[in-house]
């Protein structure tokens, strides 16, 4: 039965049953030019961030609107007309600012919209020709002079125009670079007078343009001479350069070009929409993100962090098995730091260098925060704000430190920033950059054209606190290939600990091999990992690496060690972590136990290689081995499920030297089949699996069932009937039934799940909910039989039976049915039941939930909007109670979400929103489709036999996909038992949550959620 979903406007998408999710998913209109869309959108202004009527403050006065620090002041430093919608900017040799003005965004010049998806990502009718061919762009790159050397920029010029959705700029030796998805091109400037001697050429194609708030961006030279950039969260790409081809990705990742060999990489995947690019002065790579509870992520080299698995796809490595987060953070939890900057300009006090710049978009403000070592890593604290404003038209996009060490922020400007709202209503005539300075100071760049120096005094400023003068000096020493500066370099990496020598030294060509390998030796951490990292960079391992593995004291050089080791050959790779697993301390941080079973898993191909590894029993006993590594190359091997791996699988299991060992891989075996029976694997393997299932007792049942052992189905029914067994047991049993489909259990389950064998709430509800598996028409009888005797209201067992009967048409129809005649009281139906109910779209059963639900209740945007108009005035003009308040969000919100603690996850927790302005909280509960908060997009999975499932994405792998239903449960689905697998763009939430409340409860309902804050 085809499902339809309700909503003013409907975004739904179609999933190819493919393992990943595609991120160029169609829907059959645009809502591009739907007035209602554009009505609703404009007056809701929801979460702050859409477009009201409400004035600009002129530039002139835009200083005094600043509620700046006391340590602090700012000028401004440019403005509309020369200016507006700026993005980025940059600083070349001469220090000059580059500023990139994205003023075609939201749309690229000269496409068609066909349609979009459920995230409002844009399927066009065709990839843009790079400019200058096809249609003319009105993005801009502008140059800002300081002609007479007063710190101030006075000249303007626009260098660069007809761009078309270009995002960012670099300056390098012989011309300009500019990111204009899908493209990266080289604008040719010999003269270096920025003024391009001919059409660019395309270095890079591939990246994706479907949403333009997270394409590519945030180019940025590395020390290593590569360039670096960001891809945000809802765009895929196939990249492609002339020595690269076809690299895919799925979203939010760091990724980098070598402009001299043509090499495109990914540097490191996941994080948040990662709209920015930052490294530090030690060459560490950050980005910020756009979700709450932290400021930024740290990616080392070839890692992996988490996404939104749903929205954003899965990773590219399906077998990372584990991922890393954000950096953990104390402070403000509001959303939106997607902007970050790590400050080290030299200009500020010594207690504000390396702390982090993070501008706050939505919420109109720039925090400042501590930067922390965390083991290998770094947690952030929040200092007091830098900058804050009533003026919501700040929206600070961009923060960086430039030559004169000052901070320069790029303010879009806009009192528009959601770019959920498809209609084209952005302020393109507006935009600032200002310039934070400590209180008193009058920074002045005073080094001149970088380029026009001798080799030494640009070695002189590796000496510079300013971080931007050493990075730029180095670079251009390194592009200009001095011979005679080699010596110099040498000895000041050496003797003066300068990691600006050593990047110069790579850059010129001069890092030979046997440089770098007596440099790892090296007093200095920084230095030991930079020769590390770029002999991996050259895939090169050396045997100097294995060495400092046993013997490297500094975590971070282990985190580039264990990174190298995914990188080069197998037999160094692998012996590099022979030595690094031989500290038990490391299993306790944050990243290096995932890098290292990362290291592993790249060389899981070379058997040879592995059996070296294992080959020495202590190799075995090992906490960080036993831990991370060999229950996920288990996995790794199964999961993979070819003849070769499921060998090597066995093979591994052979070799384990006790049974500890032997059960950690079984243990990982099994992983690979959550959800699913255990295939036929090799004898020996399974003459393992199998004694191991015989040894664990009652507790091996549910091993024996999913590996299909002769009378498993049986015992586990046996044990399941049992109320001697462990409960939890017991449950495990009954879900792994049902995953299985065995249809011998459903004469238990129906008995567990109508009371007849079981007093125990917690079973009996996933016996309910298990019952869904089967399509056998003695279910909706039996739980519907037992509706009003051992089915009770308590402990949610009647809303997991209307679930379960809701999940199947045959069914749904029988409840339908007890509610027409009154048998099922309407109140005991849960809302989101209901909400299932009526996408059913045969005309007989719709007209069977409207006899008993009523028609749905259609609200015109009108008055919706009268609505939220009448309840600003009274929630403005009254006050309620606080505790009395409590009960009702417990009631109406907290069986979905969390706030001061208290309530469930399956919606978003609430404490990091602005919850002290009714226009958030007013337009997501009268509209909650409107705008659903990403990572809490519904799917729904129907599967082969009829079954319908609903949930939000919990997890997906090749082989399976996870939901969470609205009752907080995992269901785990195989991708080839489904039919079709759809996001759904209406939100879990219910409507007119307000429709049974008096006034008073809203206005008690209120106090308690915006407790705390001021309004």
């Amino acid at each position: 039965m085809r499902l339809v979903f309700l909503l003013m406007v409907v975004w739904s998408a179609v999933f190819p049953l493919t393992p990943s999710l595609d991120a160029q998913t169609t829907t059959e209109e645009s809502p591009a030019g739907n007035e209602k869309v554009a009505e609703i959108f404009r007056t809701f202004s929801a979460k702050g961030a859409q477009r009201d009527e409400s004035e600009l403050t002129p530039p002139e006065a835009m200083i005094s609107r600043l509620r700046l620090r006391s340590d602090v002041e700012a000028d401004l430093i440019a403005h509309e007309p020369e200016l507006s919608q700026p993005l980025f900017l940059t600083w070349d040799s001469r220090g000059r600012m580059w500023a990139v003005q994205y003023r075609q965004y939201q749309y690229p010049a000269g496409l068609k919209v066909e349609r979009f998806d459920q995230y409002l990502r844009a399927v066009y009718d065709k990839v843009p020709e790079p400019p200058p061919h096809g249609d003319r762009g009105a993005d801009k790159i502008t140059v800002f002079s300081d002609t007479d050397g007063d710190g101030v920029y006075d000249s303007a010029k626009d260098v660069i125009e007809g761009l078309n959705i270009a995002t960012s700029v670099q300056v390098g030796p012989k011309g300009i670079w500019v990111l204009n998805p899908p493209y990266l091109l080289h604008y040719p400037d010999a003269d270096g007078d920025d003024i391009p001697d001919g059409d660019p050429e395309v270095h890079l194609s591939g990246f994706g343009l479907q949403d333009t708030h997270s394409v590519a961006n945030s180019l940025l030279w590395g020390p290593d001479g590569w360039l670096y950039g960001a891809n945000g969260s809802t765009t895929a790409g196939t990249v492609s350069s002339e020595v690269t081809k076809g690299v895919a990705f799925e979203g939010q990742c760091i990724w980098r070009y070598h402009p001299e060999t043509k090499v495109f990489e990914v540097y490191a995947e996941g994080g948040g929409n990662t709209f920015s690019v930052e490294i530090d002065s030690k060459g560490q790579v950050f980005s910020g993100t756009n979700g709450g509870s932290k400021r930024g992520y740290h990616y080392p080299q070839g890692s992996y962090s988490d996404k939104n698995w749903g929205k954003h796809g899965p990773l590219t490595n399906p077998y990372a098995f584990g991922y890393f987060t954000g950096m953990p953070m104390k402070g403000d939890t509001r959303r939106f730091a997607q902007a970050f900057m790590i400050y080290e300009g030299g200009l500020f006090s010594d207690n504000f260098d390396r702390t982090i710049v993070a501008p706050n978009s939505l919420h109109n403000l720039v925090w400042n925060s501590r930067l922390i070592r965390d083991g290998s890593t770094y947690r952030t604290e929040d200092v007091e704000n830098l900058v804050e404003t009533d003026d919501r038209w700040f929206r600070p996009v961009y923060a960086g430190a430039g030559p004169d060490g000052a901070i320069y922020l790029a303010d879009w400007y806009d009192t528009r920033l959601s770019h959920v709202n498809p209609v084209d209503d952005w302020h393109k005539d507006s935009g600032r950059i200002y310039r934070i300075r400590p209180k008193g100071s009058k920074p002045v760049y005073r080094s001149g054209d970088l380029t026009t120096l001798p080799s030494e005094d640009l070695i002189d400023h590796f000496d510079s606190p300013n971080k931007w003068l050493r990075r730029r000096a180095a670079l251009v020493l390194g592009w200009r290939k001095d011979p005679e500066a080699v010596a110099s370099l040498v000895e000041r990496v050496e003797h003066a600990e300068s990691l600006e020598s050593l990047w110069a030294l790579n850059l010129m060509g001069e890092l030979s091999t046997e440089r770098a390998g007596g440099w790892m030796r090296h007093d200095n951490p920084h230095i030991r990992r930079w020769a590390v990292r770029l002999m991996g960079d050259r895939h090169e391992g050396h045997h100097e690496m294995v060495a400092l593995a046993e013997t490297e004291t500094d975590l971070q050089v282990r985190s580039q060690l264990a990174s190298t080791a995914k990188r080069i050959d197998s037999d160094t790779g692998l012996a590099i972590i022979d030595r690094l697993t031989r500290r038990d301390e490391d299993a306790q941080d944050p990243h290096l136990p995932l890098l290292y079973w990362w290291a592993v898993e790249a060389h899981a191909d070379d058997w040879n290689a592995i059996e070296t590894f294992f080959s020495s029993d202590a190799s075995w006993h090992r906490p960080l081995v036993r831990q991370s590594i060999l229950g996920r190359l288990a996995q790794r091997y199964a999961a993979s499920g070819t003849a070769a791996d499921m060998d090597r699988c066995d093979a591994l299991v052979a070799m384990a030297p006790n049974e500890t060992t032997r059960e950690i891989l079984l243990v990982g075996l099994t992983k690979a089949f959550q959800g699913r029976s255990i295939p036929a694997l090799p004898k020996r393997l399974d003459q393992a699996l199998s004694t191991y299932q015989e040894s664990r007792g009652e507790s091996g049942a549910v091993l024996a069932l999913r590996s299909g052992r002769d009378g498993a189905a049986d015992q586990a029914i046996k044990l399941l009937r049992d109320p001697s067994t462990d409960l939890g047991l017991r449950i495990e049993i009954a879900q792994t039934l049902g995953e299985l489909s065995l249809t011998q259990s459903v004469d238990v389950l129906l008995r567990l799940a109508t009371g007849r064998e079981t007093g125990e709430p917690a079973l009996q509800r996933v016996a309910i909910t298990t019952l869904a598996y089967f399509d056998d028409a003695r279910i909706a009888s039996g739980l519907i039989g037992a509706f009003y005797g051992k089915i009770s209201r308590e402990h949610g067992l009647r809303a997991a039976a209307c679930r379960t009967l809701a999940s199947r048409a045959s069914w749904a129809d029988r409840l339908l049915e007890e509610v027409i005649q009154w048998r099922v009281r309407v109140p005991e139906v849960p809302e989101d039941v209901i909400q299932r109910l009526r996408t059913y779209d045969d005309p007989t059963f719709v007209a069977r939930v409207e006899q008993a639900f009523g028609k749905a209740v259609t609200v015109s945007s009108a008055e919706k909007i009268a609505e939220i108009e009448r309840l600003t005035d009274l929630l403005s003009h009254s006050a309620g109670d606080p505790e009395a308040g409590k009960k009702h969000f417990m009631s109406k919100c907290g069986t979905c979400h969390k706030l001061f603690g208290e309530g469930k996850t399956i919606g978003p927790p609430l404490d990091g929103y602005e919850r002290g302005s009714l226009k958030f909280w007013l337009p997501a509960i009268i509209e909650p489709s409107l705008e659903i908060r990403e990572g809490f997009q519904s799917y729904m999975a129907l599967t082969d036999d009829g079954r319908v499932v609903t949930g939000m994405m919990a997890a997906q792998d090749p082989k399976t996909v996870t939901l969470r239903t609205a009752d907080d449960q995992s269901v785990v689905l195989v991708r080839n038992d489904l039919e079709q697998f759809k996001a759904i763009k209406t939100s879990l939430m219910p409507e007119q949550v307000f429709k049974d409340m008096t006034d008073q409860q809203i206005v008690d309902l209120f106090a308690y959620l915006m407790l705390g804050t001021r309004r």
